[in-house]
């Protein structure tokens, strides 16, 4: 029984492939692997070497998405000179290697003869600058890195390709709602204005309302990531004409902000007129309006026959002080 076993473990120990895997194996590797960098900033990424010996030569070939990244700057690291002097050669440096794709190609050796360079160090430190808003992949290609000896051997080794995420900057304004939309001249009314952040970083930054193209309320507001609020802007009508009123709102850009379209939004009309004037036709005020103030007479905010637009004061009730107010300029009609 213990010979059957043992046959059939020999038999599966041919048949069956095991993968042996080398904790010494020398790699070459875009370093830190993943990075994130904010648009229309740089980032530096180094090529990096662990567990050679007798390095004596290396070369490289990295590929990018030229949509997203701009390579600037390539430098020598400082492995290979810890062996002696070198010489470092740059054979293509563009963002335009094709439609799609930037390239970066360089070389370098060790002068001279001499043992070559050991154990884990940087080869090269490339700078880019974010273009766009997403995601590339730093593709290594067509490595090779050279023995001292003579003729020198190749060095067996693996890579691992590296990830640059680069954040961007956007606010949009999503919604206006204005709370009524009759006001009385020189009274004040409610906006409701909702902002979300769409971008990747918190941000800091102004509203400003708008009727027609006059400033009527601003305020500033922090948004982390993916969040949205609604803020509750005033608008005191004082020393404005009676008419009717675009409404509209801007979120400032903030620095790197790309998608600007999204930051202003217009939506709806407001009439400044007499106080009192709630039912058309409007500029005059009539038995009409205290009718109808007197209908929701007694009501508040929330309630159901409560009209925003009889609430004269715009305290969230609709009580005796609108009523008044209607009474005092009952039978004004607009010059």
């Amino acid at each position: 029984m213990k010979k059957l076993i043992l046959l059939i473990l020999i038999l599966l120990s041919i048949l069956i492939p095991i993968k042996i895997v080398d904790a010494n194996q020398t790699i070459i590797y875009v370093e830190p692997q993943t990075s994130t960098v904010e648009i229309f900033h740089t980032s530096q990424i180094n090529i990096s070497v662990s567990k050679v010996n007798d390095l004596a030569a290396w070369e490289f070939k990295l590929y990018y998405l030229n949509h997203y990244l701009n390579a600037t700057q390539i430098q020598e690291g400082p492995f290979l000179k810890t062996a002696g002097q070198t010489y470092f050669f740059v054979k293509n440096f563009t963002d335009n290697y094709n439609s799609t794709h930037g390239i970066i190609w360089a070389s370098c050796t060790l002068i001279g003869q001499g043992p070559g360079a050991a154990g884990n160090g940087t080869l090269a430190t490339i700078t880019f600058k974010a273009k766009q808003v997403g995601t590339t992949t730093l593709q290594l290609a067509e490595t090779d890195m050279l023995d001292s000896q003579m003729p020198p051997n190749h060095i067996t080794h693996t890579t691992e390709d590296g990830t640059i995420n680069i954040l961007g900057h956007d606010i949009a304004i999503t919604n206006i709602t204005p709370l009524k939309t009759i006001v009385g001249q020189s009274y004040t009314m409610h906006i409701n204005v909702t902002v979300e952040n769409q971008g990747d970083l918190t941000e800091t930054f102004n509203v400003t309302l708008y009727a027609n193209t006059t400033a009527i309320n601003q305020t500033e507001i922090t948004l982390t990531t993916g969040a949205s609020t609604t803020i509750t802007l005033t608008w005191n009508t004082t020393g404005f004409a009676k008419g009717n009123y675009t409404i509209s709102a801007y979120a400032w850009l903030v620095q790197g902000e790309t998608d600007t379209a999204d930051n202003n939004f217009t939506n709806g009309w407001i009439l400044v007129t007499l106080p009192g004037d709630v039912v058309a036709p409007y500029f005059e005020v009539d038995i009409c309006d205290v009718v109808k103030i007197c209908v929701a007479y007694d009501s508040k905010k929330g309630d159901p026959v409560y009209v925003p637009e009889c609430d004269i004061d715009c305290d969230g009730k609709i009580d005796i002080s609108d009523v008044v107010i209607a009474c005092v300029n009952y039978g004004k009609t607009d010059p």
